[in-house]
């Protein structure tokens, strides 16, 4: 008989911790400027809301109508980011794009809800943005890509100090972007600095 009893009491309590709704809110940071020079600015930001968005098989006539409803512009073709006030998507492989800016989860999952699968990315990845005369001379040592054919608007998946990142040209040889993981986030920050130090 105490064997039953003691049964009855633990299964509610195990049902009701296992089932029990936990929420998980990513983090936002802020801007911090690393290096501020003449010719050469470094900034470090961390505030934007980061959304994987990738479309079902035999969705994409539905997809890239609600896609152009939602943020007034179509998607971005292969290799190329497009952009309003307040968030720019990027081409990141087949069918996939990167979102980043001032978007709300509920909201864009209950537009994509059931053409698409939607990961909230927030507080994975961190921007290094890189802007000044000495941009260009900054990449030349960073990448292995052809810097002067990268055009703005452009974005391309590369390696930098062995860290696989995203490199977005907002404007040719003067403004970048470098997406990377948080987790490579202090090793990025060094190898851009010492570089930085040694150029301008």
């Amino acid at each position: 008989m105490l064997r039953y009893v003691t049964l009855f009491l633990l299964i509610p309590m195990e049902k009701n911790y296992v089932h029990k709704d936990l929420t998980l809110y990513s983090t936002i940071y802020s801007s911090e400027n690393i290096v501020v020079k003449k010719d050469l600015k470094l900034k470090l930001d961390n505030t934007k809301k980061i959304f994987s968005l990738s479309h079902n098989f035999y969705q994409s006539k539905k997809f890239n109508s609600t896609f152009k409803n939602y943020f007034s512009y179509a998607p971005p073709s292969i290799s190329n980011f497009k952009q309003n006030n307040k968030v720019f998507v990027f081409w990141t492989r087949n069918n996939s794009y990167f979102i980043l800016g001032d978007v709300e989860a509920k909201s864009i999952i209950s537009s994509f809800n059931s053409i698409a699968s939607i990961t909230d990315q927030t507080g994975g990845w961190v921007c290094f943005n890189l802007s000044g005369q000495y941009s260009k001379s900054l990449f030349e040592k960073l990448v292995v890509f052809d810097i002067d054919s990268f055009k703005k608007g452009e974005v391309t998946r590369t390696s930098i100090n062995k860290i696989n990142c995203f490199v977005l040209c907002n404007e040719k040889f003067l403004k970048y972007t470098i997406v990377c993981p948080i987790s490579f986030m202090e090793s990025m920050k060094v190898r851009l600095v010492n570089l930085i130090n040694l150029i301008a």
